[in-house]
């Protein structure tokens, strides 16, 4: 990384229903326990940033109280012109099921900014990336998402000295009225289509007869995947803001980190 020439901005928001102002009449001093709170979020922050700083990168930070915080720190991220949106995302069980908050779910619906969701893995020290695509979506051609997925891969690969490989999952079994072979057929020439403006050696590229999220596992674990790249295109309805898969498993279970592209639609 280029440390002279990269800023990092960190963001912490802050609330507690207890804390607002709906609270007033139950005779606390809110606004004495809210600076606490905020005063605490602060030394925090400033802890992390005195490490960064200590390891020469740009930083500066602000604490927020807000609500909803989703809102807030999309409109900061369009605010600093950020290029990435980082989102922690803890497990909360020994299972390490890192089930999203609703502000992190928010942020998958809503920030127009590319959004990498961090869980609790640390990378390979040569990174390995997986970009999930779906040249059969409806929205694929005109929004060209599924390019623009390919691209972030491959760019973020080298800049990190790591490699990509490239999943897409067509599960034939489910469509059984149709004729033998048609589904792998239809895929496969869109797999093709989209690929021939790339020189991608064939061992980094994978048209899998399996269900996307099926897909996905498999592959997370095999190829030992440190960051999922995928793309999300509805803000309205949330069960197709993932391509390729059901958004609720992907992200709730897959452990890995997931950056996630939202193409720019045109009015």
């Amino acid at each position: 990384m280029d440390k002279a020439n990269t800023e990092i901005k960190l963001l912490s928001v802050g609330y507690e229903k207890y804390l607002s102002h709906s609270y007033q009449s139950l005779g606390y001093d809110y606004m004495m326990l809210r600076k606490e709170y905020v005063d605490r979020m602060g030394a925090a922050v400033q802890e992390i940033v005195k490490n960064l700083e200590a390891e020469d990168y740009q930083v500066s930070s602000e604490v927020v109280w807000a609500h909803p915080r989703y809102e807030v720190i999309c409109e900061k991220a369009d605010e600093f012109n950020a290029d990435l949106v980082v989102r922690h995302c803890r497990a909360y069980t020994k299972i390490e099921h890192h089930s999203l908050s609703n502000d992190s779910w928010q942020l998958v619906r809503n920030c127009n900014r590319p959004l990498l969701l961090v869980k609790e893995k640390a990378w390979n020290e040569r990174p390995v990336l997986m970009a999930a695509v779906d040249p059969m979506h409806t929205d694929h051609k005109p929004l060209r998402l599924d390019n623009l997925i390919l691209d972030a891969a491959a760019t973020i690969s080298s800049q990190l000295g790591g490699e990509f490989h490239i999943v897409h999952a067509y599960a034939e079994a489910a469509r059984p009225f149709a004729a033998p072979g048609q589904i792998k057929e239809a895929h496969s020439e869109a797999f093709t289509e989209l690929l021939s403006d790339y020189n991608f050696e064939e061992k980094y590229i994978h048209l899998v007869d399996e269900t996307p999220i099926d897909a996905l596992q498999h592959y997370v674990e095999s190829l030992h995947t440190d960051v999922i790249v995928m793309g999300a295109i509805s803000r309205s309805r949330l069960s197709e803001v993932l391509i390729g898969s059901t958004a609720e498993r992907v992200i709730d279970y897959i452990k890995n980190d997931i950056l996630i592209l939202t193409p720019v639609e045109k009015d």
